[in-house]
């Protein structure tokens, strides 16, 4: 019989171990008893007996090393395998073996053959029974009956002999027999629970990859789903509105930047609740008074976003929704009213980038608010202002670092486990004439025209001269720095930043390179070269804004990362659906052996929160905002 425990899969296991131990078995036992024959020749009717034992133990060889081939080579490739009956075949072979043999011993004590030869058999049979523990733990039952077999015939004859001494070998072979019965049950409960094992963690994996892609669904759909109108948050809209551009550059497009006109006064004087209703019953009406080929997002707050067709009557819907959505809303027994405000921007007439299309309907639409709330206003030359300080921004910013312009500020990062300093993020500043030009502002100017690669090296010297300062009073301080992607994207970024340690002799393995999600939606194969380069020296790379892009989880294995960020956003909204994030962010880290850092930790109540959460590592204004170097080292001492 086989193993109860043990399931049908396992039990196939049990018997293709007892197959793949078989070739050996059946080796030993043809050297073994042509030694045994030809090392100890009698004559007459005893040599006529030798042979005759000798030709059934080598049929019984042949048999079975034929039952070995047919096993390997035709039942167990096949669907249905049949363990049981190979397990029978098995069984009877391995049986007849050890029955053959014990004839053979108990044939020396009966014919009195010689205590060379009786003591070379019972050494034989020892081997064979000691042998059965490993080669048949694919079985307790079978192990313990070759044993039994194999030994007992033999212990009962020389108990029985006459012979001087035999009662005493006849009493070392029963102790024997016990002591080999509690081996192999021994062995088989070993292999057993082996088998199980494997099976079980062969399991665990073919079903982890599915666990990995739901979590990860799961956490996509967190951060793209607008969790009150269940239409596409910010993130995702700029994804799509992106893809779209890319894949139909020849369409021409309007995206609307609606804004919700007395809201504020409503949310301010009824609540959240019933802010929310009105924000809920608003968008179904935007989204019946448009096409399913339409984009619509709820940009945030009481703004929506929504990209259409060019088309003739296109103002006329503009405001025609506009109407719908200033309707009544009637809740909880009173009608609300709030009106809209609609700014249109047109691809490719005011832009071909995603971004800069919303950017210049936003502006648009609080032109239009400014001038009259209520009614469509479209981009044109009106709002050149905007694009005048752009322009001086992109002027000044130019020659900023040789004007002393830009310098940095640090923030720490704190372990949760020590309350400790365990690293500062370098962030930039720019002061423009006594003007702080906040970084939203500036590093996308840097980026459209090609001036971020320059002051993106010029930060990362200038964070690792500071980090080597700061060691003095920190010598495990870690610096982390932001990379764009035009950095990352270059070939010769890796021999830069060697450089720059070189120069600054800086510890490689104390420097953070941060990267945002949106990365992953360029040229991965160069990432990963320049990640994987850079990480062989030691630099850490972390995940900078988790949340706000699409993360593949296989893609983050393959840049190896050491830390996740998790954006601020959801560490504001762990009280309205943030908290899921946070967790599942947390469940994936420990899984892959990603720490996790939570940003903008402003309150004691999130601090603990976060802590109760396994999260790693805080960073927030709760412990110090982001202050010169001079300062943090006073909080270094």
């Amino acid at each position: 019989m086989l193993p109860t425990e043990l399931s049908r899969v396992e039990q196939k296991d049990a018997v293709s171990l007892l197959y793949n131990n078989l070739g050996a078995g059946l080796l030993i036992t043809v050297i073994t008893s042509s030694a045994l024959v030809f090392t100890f020749p009698h004559a007459d009717e005893e040599r006529t007996v030798q042979f005759l034992w000798w030709g059934f133990i080598a049929l019984v060889c042949v048999l079975r090393f034929t039952d070995l081939l047919y096993f390997f080579f035709r039942t167990r490739h096949t669907d249905n395998f049949s363990y049981g009956s190979a397990f029978s075949r098995f069984s009877i072979g391995a049986i007849a073996t050890g029955v053959t043999w014990s004839a053979y011993a108990v044939l020396v004590v009966i014919q009195n053959r010689g205590w060379a030869e009786l003591a070379i058999t019972c050494i034989i049979i020892s081997a064979f029974a000691g042998g059965a523990i490993s080669l048949l733990s694919g079985s307790r039952k079978l192990s313990t009956a070759y044993c039994a077999v194999i030994t007992l015939p033999l212990a009962i004859a020389l108990l029985f002999s006459d012979e001087p001494f035999h009662n005493t070998l006849s009493y070392l072979t029963f102790a024997f027999f016990i002591v080999m019965t509690s081996g192999a049950k021994k062995a088989a409960q070993f292999t057993s629970r082996s088998i199980h094992l494997k099976h079980q963690n062969d399991h665990l994996l073919s079903h982890m990859e599915q666990e990995v892609a739901k979590r990860t669904q799961e956490i996509y759909s967190l951060s793209n789903i607008d969790p009150l109108t269940s239409l596409f948050n910010r993130k995702a809209f700029s994804e799509k509105l992106y893809y779209r551009l890319q894949t139909q550059p020849n369409t021409k497009l309007a995206v609307l930047f609606i804004d919700l006109d007395g809201f504020k006064t409503i949310n301010d004087s009824l609540g959240h609740e019933t802010g929310d209703t009105v924000i809920r019953k608003a968008s179904k009406r935007i989204q019946q008074n448009i096409e399913p080929s339409d984009l619509l997002c709820r940009w945030g707050g009481d703004e929506f976003l929504l990209v259409v067709e060019q088309h003739d009557q296109l103002l006329e819907d503009a405001q025609e929704l506009i109407t719908q959505i200033s309707s009544p809303y009637v809740i909880d027994g009173s009608k609300l009213c709030i009106g809209a405000t609609v700014g249109i921007s047109y691809y490719p007439q005011h832009g071909s980038q995603h971004d800069r299309l919303i950017q210049r309907a936003d502006m648009a639409m609080y032109h239009q608010k400014r001038t009259e709330k209520g009614r469509v206003g479209i981009f044109d030359e009106s709002l050149r202002e905007h694009l005048l300080r752009e322009l001086r921004l992109r002027d000044h910013l130019e020659n900023a670092i040789h004007r002393h312009e830009l310098f940095l500020v640090y923030q720490p990062i704190i372990a949760t486990d020590t309350g400790r300093i365990d690293a500062v993020e370098a962030l930039l500043r720019w002061r423009l004439d006594n003007e702080m030009i906040p970084p939203d502002e500036f590093i996308g100017v840097a980026e459209q025209y090609g001036f971020i690669r320059a002051i993106g090296l010029w930060v990362l010297g200038e964070a690792c001269l500071a980090g080597k300062r700061m060691h003095a009073h920190n010598p495990e301080l870690s610096v982390s720095v932001n990379v764009s992607i035009q950095q990352l994207l270059d070939e010769d970024f890796p021999d830069e930043v060697a450089a720059i340690l070189k120069h600054t002799d800086f510890p490689a393995h104390y420097l953070d390179l941060e990267i945002t999600e949106s990365l992953f939606a360029h040229d991965k194969r160069r990432l990963i070269e320049n990640i994987t380069q850079l990480k062989k020296t030691g630099i850490k790379v972390s995940i900078d804004d988790f949340g706000t892009g699409y993360s593949s989880l296989s893609v983050m294995q393959e840049f190896d990362v050491d830390y996740v960020k998790i954006d601020r956003s959801f560490i504001w909204s762990m009280d309205t659906g943030g908290r899921a994030i946070v967790e599942a962010v947390s469940q994936i880290g420990s899984a892959f052996n990603y720490k996790v850092v939570a940003e903008g930790v402003e309150t004691e109540e999130q601090r603990r929160l976060l802590t109760n959460l396994g999260i790693e590592y805080l960073q927030g204004y709760l412990f110090l905002p982001p202050v010169p170097e001079e300062q943090l080292i006073k909080h270094l001492v």
